[in-house]
């Protein structure tokens, strides 16, 4: 009795490459820091020139700190405080008031903290990332932990910078790139 003839049909392999995002993708490079003793006015300058949002802040090629726009603003402090009675009242003794504080009450305390030094208003705790961390897990920590920027660092020396803004652009072009792929990719039935 003949054993039967086996006919193998071998297609070309179809690849769909799904690659994992990594910080070292999407990151932006050079990055811009500030030392300790720089005056937050200098530093906020810096920011506003290259249109970013924090700077790390390094002494001796170690990160000691954040410096933000959030930080600028949560050290501005009025010392004149109008109060007007707001009607109708939400409170439930029937009276609340608000706070009004004009544009120069804000320009001054502004000037008054632009004379003082970076480390006196930075975020001190800095969250850090490795180069070859996934995206999604700098998202992850940046949402765990409420922060919008996370230096990268390797081999002790700060590579990069990762931010929202560069979240989403690397993103964005990751989902584009995979919908030309799929879209380049013949269908198997």
């Amino acid at each position: 009795m003949a054993l039967p003839v086996k006919t193998f049909i071998t297609f070309p392999p179809i690849i769909k490459v799904i690659k994992m995002l990594r910080v070292k993708d999407i990151m932006s490079k050079p990055v811009i820091t500030v030392k300790p003793d720089t005056p937050v006015k200098d530093a906020s300058a810096m920011l506003a020139q290259n249109n970013i949002s924090g700077l790390p802040v390094l002494e001796g090629g170690q990160i000691v700190g954040i410096f933000s726009e959030a930080d600028v603003l949560r050290s501005i402090k009025t010392q004149k405080k109008d109060l007007r009675l707001i009607y109708p009242s939400i409170s439930s003794l029937g009276i609340a008031f608000q706070e009004e504080v004009t544009q120069r009450e804000i320009i001054e305390a502004y000037e008054e903290i632009g004379h003082m030094s970076v480390q006196e208003v930075m975020s001190r705790h800095v969250e850090v990332v490795g180069p070859d961390i996934t995206v999604s897990e700098a998202v992850m920590r940046m949402v765990q932990r409420g922060i919008n920027r996370l230096p990268v660092v390797d081999e002790n020396e700060v590579v990069g910078i990762v931010t929202r803004a560069d979240i989403i652009r690397g993103l964005a072009k990751e989902a584009v790139e995979q919908k030309q792929l799929q879209e380049t990719t013949p269908a198997t039935t």
